[in-house]
């Protein structure tokens, strides 16, 4: 497991305020947190197809695709432009129906 040793490290110093504002536990903090809200994401998009929830399908494609556009300008070399991807096929998608 990434971060593996730098969680260890915080849960050693007892978790409350071990987090800083940069750094490798900056990073494991904001990673650990942001999957599950990703995970749940993908769960309730997974629902909306299954309900033909068309309304959902298009704010999570255009979230998704603004999320990616913006994230690739500010960082052009991370994964942002493999997510504004994923936006438009879901937004194309939800609008065909």
């Amino acid at each position: 497991m990434q971060y593996r040793d730098t969680l260890a490290g915080m849960v050693r110093g007892g978790l409350v305020a071990t987090v800083p504002e940069r750094g490798d536990r900056a990073a494991a903090f904001w990673f650990m947190t942001a999957a599950p809200a990703l995970w749940m994401g993908g769960r309730l998009l997974r629902s909306a197809e299954e309900h033909g929830d068309l309304a959902a399908q298009r704010a999570t494609g255009a979230t998704l695709l603004a999320v990616g556009a913006l994230g690739a300008a500010a960082m052009p070399k991370g994964g942002f432009p493999a997510l504004a991807g994923l936006g438009g096929v879901l937004l194309r998608r939800a609008w065909r129906g």
